[in-house]
This record gives structure tokens, sequence and C-alpha cells, in this order.
């Protein structure tokens, strides 16, 4: 959503606008008081959480320092480019900070009641409706940014930590000039599978790899759908011009795999991870190389 919705969606106009600089030539003065009540309000409101943000005296005091910041730019009813981008900024510190929405605008309602409150006598009595509206008006549409931004950065977050996350479950290691090698542990879900299969290729090519010994030995269960990944994981890495060997295959998963009637193809297999490490060094022409030295 680009600023000029948002000025349509919450029915804001320049005349707001207007009313609410007019509103913060009464209010400016007195912003330290309204800010200070206000932290005294969210200390009471928020508990230990008021706490945990603000256990130093030194970073309750940079918070209503950026807070006041904050109001005067709202009360200077302009929204522009510099006023937006100060938003994004907030949205973006109470995700990295891990700020609920919940809270932040429990507080911005307070804090608006607070502004009000402060100047509002000083305006006559026939805009002071108007005046009311406008600044409900265009704290919402604030409050709507930031909560969208907080939105986008927190999902950001939790796709960077899904990423970190997946590539420490999929440990793959160059074992040798040409030779990759992941062991797999736990369930192979379709998910995973996918994961595994993207991290497998992007390694393929980045290390340009000529085997890659995919070691199943810790794998939980070996059924159809895991047996079906793993074939789909071989062809697409013959694609990549790397052969795959998978080892690990016990008796018991072995039985299992004709028992199914699962077709493997010309996915090759090993019992143990040392006959797929003797394949994969006869592949990458290893033992003529440390013979010829």
């Amino acid at each position: 959503m680009n600023n000029d919705d948002f000025l349509q969606l919450f029915d804001v106009t320049s005349q707001d606008l207007n009313r609410i600089g007019e509103f913060g030539k009464l209010v400016s003065p007195k912003i330290d008081e309204v800010v200070d009540a206000l932290y005294v309000h969210m200390q009471a409101a928020l508990g230990d959480t008021f706490t945990l943000h603000f256990s130093e005296e030194k970073a309750l005091t940079r918070a209503k320092s950026l807070s006041r910041r904050a109001w005067l730019e709202f009360l200077a009813g302009q929204w522009d480019e510099r006023y937006i981008q100060s938003r994004v900024r907030i949205g973006e510190v109470h995700a990295q900070l891990q700020i609920e929405p919940r809270h932040y605008l429990a507080i911005m309602e307070a804090a608006v009641d607070m502004l009000i409150a402060a100047g509002i006598d000083g305006i006559a009595a026939a805009d002071r409706e108007d005046t009311i509206h406008a600044i409900r008006c265009v704290a919402n549409m604030e409050a709507a940014m930031v909560v969208d931004v907080y939105s986008t950065r927190t999902t950001e977050i939790i796709t960077q930590q899904s990423r970190a996350l997946t590539d420490m479950s999929t440990p793959i290691t160059a074992i040798w000039d040409g030779i990759l090698m992941l062991p797999v542990v736990g369930i192979v879900d379709s998910r995973r599978a996918q994961d595994i299969m993207q991290r497998m290729l992007e390694q393929i090519a980045e290390k340009r790899a000529l085997v890659f010994i995919l070691d199943i030995s810790g794998v939980a269960v070996v059924d159809t759908a895991v047996a079906n990944h793993l074939i789909r994981m071989t062809k697409a890495a013959r694609l990549m011009g790397s052969y795959t060997i998978v080892s690990g295959l016990s008796p018991s998963v072995a039985q299992t795999i004709v028992e199914l009637g699962i077709e493997v193809g010309d996915m090759k297999t090993t019992g143990n991870l040392q006959d797929a490490l003797k394949i994969a060094f006869e592949r990458a022409g290893v033992e003529q190389k440390v013979a010829a030295k």
C-alpha cells in the first residue's frame, strides 16, 4: 500500500492535517509533560514488559527523547516522505525489540487522549469536534502504517530464522575437492525434503561437486514418501552434473523398499558410509591423484 492509499483509506484530508498543525502550536510547548505522563502510564500498564525494555535509566531517557521527537513530528501535521520514513523506522524498531502490536496500539490510544486533553481547551468550541476527529484519524493511519511495517519486518525475521534452522539441519560438508556429504537425521517430510534438495543443489552449484553422498543412516523411517524424495534428489543432482550416492541403507530399510515395491531406478545405494566414500573417491579420481604424487 502506497502513501496516498493510507490517506484515502482513513479519509484524511489536507484540512485535517492543517487542523493538527494548528493544534500542535498549542500542545508542542507541553510535549515534555505529555511524554513524562505517557511513560508513567506505560510503566503501570505494561509492568514487567516495561521493565524488560527500560531496565536502565539511559535506555528510558533515550526512549523518551525519541518519543518526544515522534510526537512533535505528528503535531506538525505534515504527511510527507520524511514523516513516513520516520514511521517506517518506528515499525522496524518495534519489530526488532519484539514489542507486540497490542501494546503499541494501547499506548498510542493513551497518548492521543493525553495530547487532546493537553490542548483542546485552546481550540474554539466550534472547531473542537473536527480537530479531535482529525487527530484520531491521522493517529489511526499512523498506527496502521507502523503495524504494517512491523508485520513485514517480523515476517522477514522469521524467514531468516527459519533459513538458519534449515541450514543447521542440513550440514553439508566438503570432505574432498569435488565431494560433498550430507548426513540426514530424523524424519524427512515433504517440507524438509524440499529444503534439503534446495540446499543440496545450491551447494553442488557453488562447490561444483562431482559426487554428493546422502547418508540416511540416521533417518527414523524410510517409507514410500521418503524413498520418492530421495529419488527426486538424486535425479535433480544428476541434472546438475553431480553423481549421487545414498548411503546408510540397513537390511531392514532395503527390505521395506522391496516390500513397498518402490522403483529406485538407477539410484546408487550403499549399506554404509565407508563404501560410499570409496565409490566417491573413485568417481572423483582421488586415488589416481594420490598415487601420482
